[in-house]
């Protein structure tokens, strides 16, 4: 049984850890950087210690057990603490230090308001030891990962205010209708938004659930999780779908796009800093929260 917490202790937790994040012992392998048969080794040594098992593992696949689960979750407030505690002492220094879990929107990098590049080079000037964790998600994910805490921050477009969330706006881009050069509308002068209604789309989770389009197609036949996928069936010419301008301005000077009713049926989204509201004496995050905005000329997020 375990009656005293050793840094051994500590580092079979973290192995054991990483195996349930990674989805079992191979998965685990390459960021552990140790073979399979170590992994089990350690883990088994850990449950030696505990006194019960923790996971099933065989051909049937990977699992916890109840009381790994448990262990799992004592093992999170465990980490969280010994980090808060590290972050502490040595913020007394001076010194940022710690890990930031970032979430962005996907394609942002080639808008021009949208300087985060400038914001990370600004931070990583700073006296600090930080490890940032960058991810890209769509909006509901991003705001499901912050209210689990799965992330310290995220900037993203969101269509509404969730409780316990700060939001402030950074920047904005300018969202329109876009077909490919072989799509039937493609040539034509003369169109109506009834001719592009009657078409068939692609919808993606760009546009929040609760956001009216200006558009309505009557005939949705293709679903894409992200933007890229969403220009595969633009160019294809068999479907129109709404995409940023600055993301297919590439294709459209190569011709191989077109823009649709961009008056009539584009519009303008904004993307939001958002952070938790309890974001304690995190100070790393309180600086990259202040480099984003700083470099996008907007205050920080306040309170809700």
């Amino acid at each position: 049984m375990l009656h005293n917490v050793s840094d051994l202790d500590l580092r079979l937790l973290r192995i054991f850890a990483t195996v349930v994040r990674c989805g079992g012992f191979s998965a685990a392998q390459s960021e552990l950087g140790m073979g399979q048969s170590t992994i089990s080794t350690h883990i088994a040594s850990l449950e030696t210690r505990l006194g019960y098992r923790l996971c099933e593992r065989g051909k049937s696949g990977f699992r916890l057990t109840e009381k790994g689960r448990r262990v799992l979750d004592h093992s999170q407030v465990l980490f969280s603490a010994l980090g808060d505690f590290r972050d502490q002492v040595q913020s007394l220094a001076g010194r940022l230090v710690g890990e930031l879990s970032i979430g962005l929107a996907d394609n942002i990098a080639t808008l021009p308001e949208a300087r985060i590049h400038e914001a990370l080079a600004r931070f990583c000037a700073r006296d600090q030891d930080v490890r940032l964790h960058l991810s890209i998600g769509s909006s509901t994910e991003l705001e499901r990962q912050m209210l689990g805490g799965e992330l310290n921050l995220a900037v993203a477009c969101f269509s509404r205010q969730l409780p316990n969330l700060r939001y402030q706006p950074l920047y904005s881009e300018r969202v329109a209708v876009f077909c490919g050069q072989s799509h039937p509308l493609f040539d034509r002068e003369e169109l109506t938004q009834a001719d592009l209604e009657a078409c068939a789309w692609v919808q993606y989770g760009y546009a929040q659930a609760d956001v009216q389009l200006p558009a309505d197609p009557r005939r949705s036949t293709a679903l894409a999780s992200n933007m890229e996928a969403v220009i595969h069936a633009v160019r294809a010419g068999t479907h129109l779908g709404y995409l940023p301008t600055h993301y297919a301005q590439r294709w459209v000077e190569q011709g191989a796009m077109r823009t649709l009713l961009a008056d009539q049926l584009g519009y303008g989204i904004s993307h939001s800093l958002v952070v938790r509201d309890d974001m304690g004496h995190n100070q790393a995050l309180q600086a990259l929260a202040e480099d984003l905005c700083a470099v996008h000329g907007a205050p920080l997020p306040e309170r809700t």
